[in-house]
């Protein structure tokens, strides 16, 4: 008896001393101005800063008082022997205002603030939140006003919070940064089993009937791609699926998308049907399903086309807080921070112009053969992919596979009939910034004329787009340069690659940077014409890479090119495979604006030698191509290989043959497209869209076509003449 009543007294007072914690710490923060109400460990994506960058853990605290507050002197830390690790400068928050402390940089320039820009947002805490560790603010007089133990378990992404009417207590939830809930709602724990559809998506002649079934629930759904919750439509029998074309748009009637080309269509666009569907129950839910179906929809736009659907949650796309197709937010809060000229806005101050994973948003997948039957169908995610593109209401985007979508490392599906399954990166694209609004196939086609060659060039197939069930247009599905491309095309050790694309490398080793940067430093300290120097650049890169790429860039006039959509690759540490010496290799991409995209810097009668380009001389200003060319071997190599170049890849009845062949099978797709996208936009700085009439015509499309196709036919004797000419080669 003894003993039991001694564990029972040992119990009441475990349970007196954890109530009196509770109580002590509730009025700790109750007796304070100030108080901790969210922190935020591992942020991957749970909420952005005041740059639009996600990745930083943070630290909410709210002024529950009915006072102002002046920060000075208070302190913030995860050491309790080091109490004030930061120390708030002078600062003001108002009675059930915050502020957020984030555990980054400040990378702002400051100098660019506005007079009147007071912040909300505080950076440079120098330490990351832990699981396990403390979080503590303290007051200018040097006492604890919080301890707050951060779980162990704190899972990714989300939060250890308390709500207004509990301050004190806490609970795992959602990020919520400057937004402190009235009260803490359970999040549902049970995950049920998923609904089933009777009928799965796919391209049917007439309406169809379409059941759900789900072991445990109420199924609720929705027909537009929109979220389904337990306010959607309750299923309480079968569905019968109709052509919904006649309805009015939604998606696509969706503004604040662009600020180049922002047309809106002013007609029902050609509609899919997304049927999403979700099981709830009073304990839990299931995850969200869907089918896409495409009822008595007119051939015309997508004959010998494969189709992609895309469904994602609608707040994900066009949402003012994390839509990544918007201005959005972003826009806002450096509006309200600095005065920025307004073409900075339009290309780096938006919700579509951020980068990163944090702005990865997931999607599901249905891709439909060119016969237009169901193929394959795949969760992923998605980016806006692009850089002045990104300003046009058509954006492309980046598509990614990973295991923690549905446990796919790569897409299930050859997109490219070649080489295999092995892609977990792909590109949905619109055709640049300029020839979006033209063929959109500038890019996919001048790669492909250079196949087989020793640069690397992206594959691609056009195919149309249906985004949350409305027609989207036509785009080009493309080869992504990533890890996953190098290994299919080169074989080589995706763990074991280093990418440079635009001066910037796919590693966190610095090191591997400077394998690159040390390169163009000794091309440009020494003298190509003396052959150690030569040899020693030869066995740092593949010359024939080199070459082939210059040619390539020159040949078709790209006018962004060289210094710009410039990317190269290597092993990191050598190997005994083919590609795995370490040299640097080349890789084409973004050669939209070339073949008289635009008529003054790259005609078929325009010096791609010396001129037409955005950046720089590439003979003079190219630190690589301007040194090497000095060197006797390397010129005779370049001479040889441009003259069998232009008369293998470039021949014009080949590349007559394949255009051809490509622009009769896009032409219908491309004028749908444009009808969807382009209204009255004038494509600037090129020619045929001096007169322009909307809509876009058969006769506008082989206009634009045949810009192309003259490109290539006059080309090769005013280029060979430049070549022979500028670098000084006498018959």
């Amino acid at each position: 008896m003894t003993r039991k009543k001694t564990l029972i007294i040992i119990l009441i007072m475990l349970f007196v001393v954890f109530a009196l914690s509770l109580t002590v710490r509730k009025s700790i923060a109750l007796s304070s101005p100030l108080c901790i109400t969210e922190v935020c460990s591992n942020n991957k994506n749970a909420a952005y800063d005041d740059n639009g960058d996600y990745g930083a853990d943070y630290v909410e605290i709210y002024n529950s008082s009915d006072k102002s507050v002046n920060m000075a002197g208070w302190g913030l830390t995860d050491n309790k022997k080091d109490l004030y690790k930061y120390t708030f400068e002078d600062l003001i928050i108002e009675p059930g205002e915050t502020i957020i402390a984030w555990c980054s940089p400040c990378i702002d320039d400051k100098s660019l603030y506005r007079e009147d820009y007071v912040p909300s947002d505080i950076h440079d805490i120098p330490f990351n939140i832990s699981k396990g560790e403390v979080c503590i603010l303290t007051s200018p007089d040097k006492k604890y006003v919080q301890r707050l133990p951060i779980p162990y378990d704190l899972p990714d992404n989300c939060c250890y919070s308390s709500c207004i009417d509990d301050l004190g207590r806490y609970n795992i939830s959602k990020a919520t940064p400057h937004y402190v809930d009235e009260t803490f709602v359970p999040q549902k724990k049970a995950k049920l089993e998923a609904p089933t559809f009777s009928i799965t998506g796919g391209w049917y002649e007439g309406n169809i009937v379409v059941s759900l079934e789900a072991p445990k629930g109420d199924i609720y759904y929705s027909l537009n791609g929109s979220v389904p919750d337990a306010d959607s439509y309750k299923y309480d029998g079968p569905i019968t699926i109709t052509n919904r074309t006649s309805e009015p748009n939604i998606w696509s009637a969706m503004g604040d998308i662009g600020t180049e080309n922002t047309y809106i269509p002013d007609f029902p666009v050609d509609k899919g049907t997304v049927l999403k569907a979700i099981a709830i129950s009073p304990n839990g839910e299931s995850e969200i399903v869907s089918q896409t179906y495409f009822i008595g929809l007119d051939s015309y736009g997508y004959e010998d086309l494969p189709i992609m659907s895309v469904s994602m949650d609608p707040d994900d796309l066009f949402s003012y807080e994390k839509g990544i197709y918007v201005q959005g937010k972003v826009k806002d809060i450096y509006g309200e921070k600095m005065n920025l000229d307004p073409i900075e806005y339009i290309y780096d101050y938006c919700n579509y112009a951020k980068e990163g994973r944090g702005w990865e948003r997931p999607v599901n997948i249905e891709f439909f053969s060119p016969e237009h039957q169901k193929v394959f169908e795949q969760k992923a995610g998605i980016r806006i992919h692009g850089g002045f593109s990104i300003a046009q209401n058509q954006k492309s985007f980046n598509l990614y596979s990973r295991p923690e979508y549905d446990g796919n490392e790569y897409f299930k599906y050859d997109f490219f009939n070649g080489n295999g399954n092995g892609y977990n990166k792909i590109v949905l694209r619109t055709g640049g910034s300029k020839d979006l609004f033209a063929t959109k196939q500038r890019d996919a086609f001048c790669q492909s004329l250079v196949q087989g060659s020793a640069v690397g060039m992206q594959r691609a197939t056009p195919c149309v787009l249906f985004l949350n069930g409305e027609y989207w247009g036509m785009y080009f599905i493309q080869e992504g340069i990533g890890s996953s491309y190098l290994h299919e095309n080169y074989g080589v050790d995706e763990e074991n690659v280093i990418i440079v694309k635009n001066n910037e490398v796919n590693t966190d080793d610095p090191k591997d940077m400077e394998l690159y940067t040390s390169l163009l430093d000794f091309a440009k300290t020494n003298d190509m014409s003396v052959e150690s120097n030569y040899r020693y650049m030869e066995s740092k890169i593949d010359i024939q890479s080199m070459i082939d790429y210059y040619i390539t860039e020159i040949y078709v006039g790209n006018a962004d090119a060289f210094s710009n959509n410039l990317a190269l690759w290597r092993v990191k540490t050598p190997t005994d495979d083919e590609y795995g010496d370490g040299k640097w290799r080349w890789l084409l991409y973004d050669l939209d604006e070339s073949c008289g995209m635009i008529t003054e810097m790259n005609s078929a009668s325009s010096d791609s030698f010396i001129d037409g380009h955005w950046e720089l001389n590439p003979l003079t200003d190219d630190i690589l191509f301007s040194s090497l060319i000095k060197n006797k071997e390397f010129k005779a190599r370049f001479i040889h290989s441009f003259e069998e170049m232009a008369e293998k890849n470039f021949d014009y009845e080949s590349v007559h043959k394949k255009l051809s062949e490509l622009s009769s099978r896009c032409k219908a797709a491309d004028i749908k497209s444009q009808e969807r996208f382009r209204g009255d936009f004038i494509i600037s700085s090129y020619d045929p869209n001096e007169d322009f009439t909307p809509p876009y015509s058969e006769e506008d499309y082989d206009k634009d076509i045949a810009v192309i196709d003259t490109f290539f036919k006059e080309r090769k004797e005013y280029i060979i003449n430049y070549m022979k000419n500028d670098l000084g080669v006498t018959d």
